[in-house]
């Protein structure tokens, strides 16, 4: 049984890593990465089905999340998309692995980072398993036979064992010998001289090498991850003890420090800047006012978010505590909306870019984490972590499906920012939109042409194999095309 369990598990490992190599070898973000995504969850489902368990309908929103996300990446030019993309999906590929196996329903976030590290290390602990188990195998093997009456002095031996010993003792003899070997012969020296330097110049050929890496690294790493799927972590499968036994006398006090301060400022905030009252100081412009303390203001609402998950996981349930919690909740939204609000005037001011794009997406998901934690602030057994996961994941989905290098090159040309970044700098998927919008007169401004913005893509679209095939790059190649038929 176990034996054949053990054949199983590698036949399936070697499969999955002839498949991982085929199918990202030099394609990173082309046709084959939802392809394999698809044969990652697959190949999960059958693993679970192999070791008698269930794949909970939950974890099919998690497998579709991934398969959705992985069809993405061959859709946009973007890097900086593809790298969230492929981010996201380990992060939802971590959570599959947990959920389907342990009940995670009381988890939090320090909880699953936990368990996160816990499973990692433990697939990493495992990595010597294809030939550990197969040598225990053999040992058990051997020991069954004699307990049935072999005679071990009458077996016959393998050799392979004594030649290996044989190989690694000529190591310090040849050390030795060959260097005096090597003095008392000129003839010899020149030749043993001449050998080495053919062996030290020959190269493997380095895609060959690569491929190798790939086949044998996924071999064992697909063979550990099926192997910590097999054995539970002992210590995942406890419930998580309550920790919510502080006093909360000290969480209130600090609160309440920090909620005088931010009440102050929440109200400068009102009535400076919604507003538009009140006189600024000395030396200040309205204009300079609004377009700085963005990202300190935005690392402000971090710290308030961990402040809020901190105390409410230990301190004591109290009913100051949660409206002083509630508090610092609701200004955390006033420091979102000024955030916000100097954003759009900067964007207003200076344009577009893809920084700036992303961080009208992060304010979204930060406000929607800390609906989620306003509402954990009230009732202890929300399930935080999935939904601030599940937000995380739709918002992302609809940002990144709306390509928003765009809708920032339409922004951009159509009001006149930034012409060189918007060329220059975005992705392929902004190709066919500046083609549309190409005006020759303006791209003079910045001395450009055709045959530069060709040159400057050319790199990014240019025809590759079927499994490279991309939809952005394939939508720019023709805009590409159509531009140059133009200008013929």
């Amino acid at each position: 049984m176990e034996e054949n369990m053990y054949y199983k598990k590698l036949s399936i490992s070697v499969l999955y890593a002839v498949l991982f190599t085929v199918c990202l070898y030099q394609a990173p973000h082309g046709i084959t990465y939802p392809l394999f995504m698809i044969i990652t969850v697959s190949v999960y489902g059958a693993m679970m089905r192999m070791l008698g368990e269930e794949v909970k309908n939950s974890s099919l929103v998690l497998m579709a999340g991934i398969v959705i996300l992985s069809v993405h990446v061959a859709t946009t030019g973007s890097i900086w998309l593809i790298l969230i993309d492929k981010a996201l999906i380990l992060m939802l590929l971590f959570m599959l692995f947990l959920h389907n196996q342990y009940n995670d329903r009381s988890w939090d976030v320090t909880r699953y980072c936990e368990a996160m590290l816990d499973f990692t290390f433990t697939t990493f602990s495992y990595l010597p398993n294809p030939v550990t188990e197969f040598a225990a195998i053999r040992r058990r093997k051997a020991e069954t036979e004699e307990v049935h009456g072999s005679d071990k002095k009458d077996r016959k031996e393998s050799p392979v064992r004594y030649v290996l010993i044989g190989l690694i003792l000529s190591i310090p003899l040849l050390l030795l010998v060959v260097p005096l070997l090597a003095s008392s012969d000129a003839v010899f020296s020149e030749a043993l001289l001449k050998m080495t330097r053919n062996v030290f110049e020959f190269q493997v050929d380095e895609g060959l090498l690569i491929i190798l890496l790939m086949l044998i690294g996924m071999t064992i790493g697909a063979f550990a991850l099926f192997t910590c799927f097999s054995k539970k972590i002992d210590r995942l499968c406890k419930e998580p003890r309550d920790e919510r036994t502080r006093n909360p006398l000290i969480a209130i006090t600090m609160l309440s420090v920090a909620l005088l301060v931010y009440g102050f400022y929440c109200v400068i905030q009102i009535y400076y800047l919604f507003l538009g009252e009140g006189k600024l100081p000395e030396g200040y412009t309205y204009a300079s006012y609004v377009h700085e303390g963005f990202y300190e203001l935005v690392f402000v609402c971090l710290i308030n978010l961990v402040l809020v998950l901190f105390c409410r996981k230990f301190s004591k349930d109290n009913g100051v505590l949660r409206a002083l919690l509630a508090g610092i909740c609701v200004c955390t939204y006033i420091m979102l909306g000024s955030s916000l609000y100097r954003m759009i005037l900067y964007i207003e001011a200076y344009g577009l870019t893809f920084l700036r794009a992303f961080v009208l997406w992060a304010l979204a998901v930060i406000a929607l984490v800390m609906a989620a934690a306003l509402a954990l602030v009230f009732k202890a057994s929300f399930p935080f972590v999935r939904c601030t996961a599940a937000a995380a994941v739709v918002t992302w989905a609809v940002f990144a499906f709306s390509y928003p290098d765009r809708w920032i090159a339409e922004y951009n040309i159509k009001n006149g920012y930034d012409r060189e970044y918007t060329l220059n700098d975005l992705s392929s998927d902004a190709v066919p939109v500046i083609v549309d919008l190409w005006d020759e007169a303006a791209a003079k401004d910045v001395s450009y042409s055709a045959e530069a913005f060709e040159r400057a893509h050319k790199k990014d679209i240019r025809k590759k194999d079927v499994r490279n095939f991309n939809l952005s790059e394939y939508r720019a190649r023709k805009a590409m095309e159509r531009l140059k038929e133009s200008h013929n």
